[in-house]
């Protein structure tokens, strides 16, 4: 579930043009005649845009494609179509694409952030590391870079390391939903259930309704021996997400049983 809320994070840490109309992504051909090639790009990007808020992995990256091939060194079309092949899955793509845009700009924390981030997705740690620490390097105050980078340390098994960026993170920004998810489940790993209740919670207050967080701190309640509590968040994380067999498995040990 941490790798599923990784993948969201990098779409949103890449740069983005101004958002289109709703349901104009499939919208086609994308060049009206006349335009020019500021033109065609700024249009382009806007479509991109609305691809990637209804979730279209495959047209975002055939109009980012677009883009490269109009202009080949904008930076901005390389984060977005990286960070839709990491959204896809398809890791080796994505991290060309940002490695290829730090090659273009090696002064942008946003390309070293996603690259990365998209590095923990492929778990290829160390690598993760160095680059968010770059990252960090180039803008101190990146409180998701921290908070990432504690992630591949969690991976690591460095909880030490993990919990301290955690804290910087947190400290320079404390609404970044990720760092006190992933900070619970630290603590929820380490049998800490009350702190893990606590991150869970702040989390929650910052992403209502979240089945992965619900499903968290469930457990931990679960672990304190808050069976009516760890009921009802597993409750609603079924609710929200029926399929999740874990959820299910929650409320069936701990539902009351008929005499």
């Amino acid at each position: 579930m941490l790798r599923l809320l990784l993948l969201a994070l990098v779409l949103l840490g890449a740069p983005t043009a101004a958002s289109a109309a709703p349901g104009q992504c499939r919208n086609l051909p994308f060049f009206a005649e006349g335009l020019s090639k500021e033109d065609r790009v700024t249009a382009l990007f806007k479509r991109g845009a609305d691809c990637i808020k209804e979730g279209n992995i495959a047209q975002t990256v055939a109009i980012f494609s677009e883009v490269i091939g109009i202009d080949p060194g904008n930076v901005d079309a390389y984060l977005n179509r990286g960070s839709a092949y990491v959204q896809s899955a398809q890791f080796e793509l994505g991290l060309s694409d940002f490695s290829h845009a730090i090659r273009l700009k090696p002064e942008s924390e946003a390309a070293w952030y996603n690259r990365g981030t998209a590095f923990i997705a492929a778990r290829q740690y160390d690598q993760a590391i160095a680059d968010l620490s770059e990252t960090i390097r180039l803008k101190p105050d990146f409180a998701r870079a921290y908070c990432n980078r504690a992630l591949a340390y969690m991976h690591k098994s460095d909880y030490d390391q993990a919990l301290s960026d955690f804290e910087a993170g947190i400290k320079l920004n404390s609404s970044v939903m990720i760092c006190y998810f992933a900070r619970g489940d630290l603590y929820l790993g380490r049998n800490e259930y009350r702190k893990a209740v606590d991150d869970l919670t702040r989390a929650l207050a910052l992403q209502p309704g979240n089945p992965a967080i619900l499903l968290k701190r469930g457990q931990a309640y679960e672990g304190l021996g808050e069976r009516a509590s760890a009921l009802e968040d597993f409750q609603a994380a079924l609710a929200s997400a029926p399929s999740s067999r874990l959820a299910q498995e929650g409320v069936s040990r701990l539902s009351p049983k008929e005499p």
